[in-house]
């Protein structure tokens, strides 16, 4: 029962996970990733819009770029959908290894984390979704840490691919950090004692890693300036123009949603006592917790915390399972099933992801108009210097290439 189980869960949240590429940005990817593959370096100046022409382009996800780029030309609009929906399920088949849930844990967690973070995953593919994937990865290793020490060195390959295909490998490295300071304070308290250099010397490998994956970082086309793009853009008043750097609306579904789910994390940690059980669990829930509050100030923080949720919200659902295993797994079956049915339901004929096109792109991401820039082009008024729209400079630069748009979503 628990394969079948398993196999549901994962097909469901596959296909649920199936939706339009709807990315603002979506146009400028598509066409970074085209000039590298037609010319075969990384383009850092700004040719593509009219404002800031001297901007220099620090793209940390140039890598992503080159992904998108490849799907989209092999494979259209549809690829991309695939390929989110993948990365997706990936990232809670990781997340399951993390925390290490059974099928029941699974069929109540996984179809609530899904939706909540909707929002993220509404557009398909893009950089953000491969961060969350690889925040998975991280947390899986480090699960392993306590029987294989030597776990911990795949880390440095991992950023070093984080670092070159999304910039949010910077709240990696901040958790994986945070992530070792707790857990030697933990071992310090439980272990060690006050015998700091024993705890150095037993755990080497874990302190190697984390001065080594600073360094991997710095293995990407841009080397430290990508720390510096990130540092230039904290503070910046004009993050208040961008959602996802925004804090929630008061009394609005992502507040709700925040306050729900911060509420289950805090008696899951009530229930986990004081013991030492719950102090092994520290290193994974305290990062999580952590996450919860900052979300209050930058919702961007909302979805990294959803996903990690779940190590919070084990001793809750784990209160509901039933005591016979095979009840539980029945029941983890019927509620699996459902949520299948409801994914198939909601997604089936499949009409819009099979007949995605540019035309429905406009019509559903940022209300571009087709006629609008084909009479630009042919009064050639694109020869003076015009006003467009913010979110449609990506859809001129991949459509139209002969109009400049003012500006778009690299600056």
């Amino acid at each position: 029962i628990t394969v079948i189980v398993n196999l549901v869960i994962y097909t469901s949240i596959f296909i649920a996970s199936l939706f339009q590429p709807l990315d603002p940005d979506l146009g400028w990817h598509l066409k970074y990733g085209e000039y590298f593959f037609q010319h075969g370096s990384i383009l850092r100046d700004n040719t593509f819009s009219l404002l800031m022409p001297d901007y220099k382009w620090i793209n940390s996800s140039w890598a992503t770029d080159l992904i998108s780029y490849q799907t989209f030309d092999n494979f259209g609009f549809i690829g991309l959908s695939v390929l989110g929906a993948v990365v997706i399920t990936l990232t809670f088949f990781f997340l399951g290894k993390a925390a290490k849930l059974n099928v029941f844990e699974k069929s109540i967690m996984f179809p609530l984390v899904l939706y909540l973070v909707l929002p993220v995953n509404s557009v398909a593919f893009r950089g953000q979704l491969l961060s969350l994937l690889f925040l998975a990865i991280m947390y899986y290793i480090l699960s392993k840490y306590e029987k294989n020490k030597k776990v911990v060195l795949v880390l440095i390959p991992l950023f070093t691919l984080w670092s070159n295909l999304h910039g949010e490998f910077i709240l990696g490295l901040a958790l994986f950090s945070l992530w070792a300071l707790i857990y030697s304070t933990k071992e310090i308290y439980l272990e060690y004692k006050s015998n700091v250099k024993k705890l150095i010397l037993d755990n080497k490998y874990l302190f190697i890693s984390l001065l080594a994956v600073v360094f991997a970082t710095l293995i990407n086309p841009f080397g430290i300036s990508i720390y510096f793009e990130t540092i230039k853009h904290l503070g910046d008043p004009m993050q208040k123009s961008v959602t996802e750097w925004q804090s929630p609306t008061d009394f609005s579904t992502v507040w709700w949603h925040q306050l729900f789910i911060g509420l289950m994390t805090v008696i899951g940690i009530v229930m986990m006592g004081l013991g030492k059980k719950t102090l092994d669990k520290a290193p994974f829930y305290i990062p999580s917790f952590v996450l919860f509050i900052f979300t209050f100030g930058i919702r961007r923080y909302a979805w990294p915390f959803y996903y990690s949720s779940v190590f919070l919200l084990k001793p809750v659902v784990g209160f509901l399972k039933p005591e016979k295993e095979r009840n539980a797994a029945i029941v983890a079956l019927v509620i699996s099933g459902a949520f299948l049915a409801f994914s198939i339901f909601t997604k089936y004929p499949f009409s819009e992801i099979r007949n995605m096109n540019w035309n429905q792109y406009c019509k559903k991401s940022v209300s571009c108009s087709p006629r609008a820039a084909q009479t630009v082009i042919a009064y050639k008024l694109n020869n003076d210097k015009l006003f467009t729209i913010y979110d449609h400079g990506g859809w001129l630069i991949w459509n139209y290439r002969q109009i400049l748009p003012t500006i778009d979503g690299r600056m």
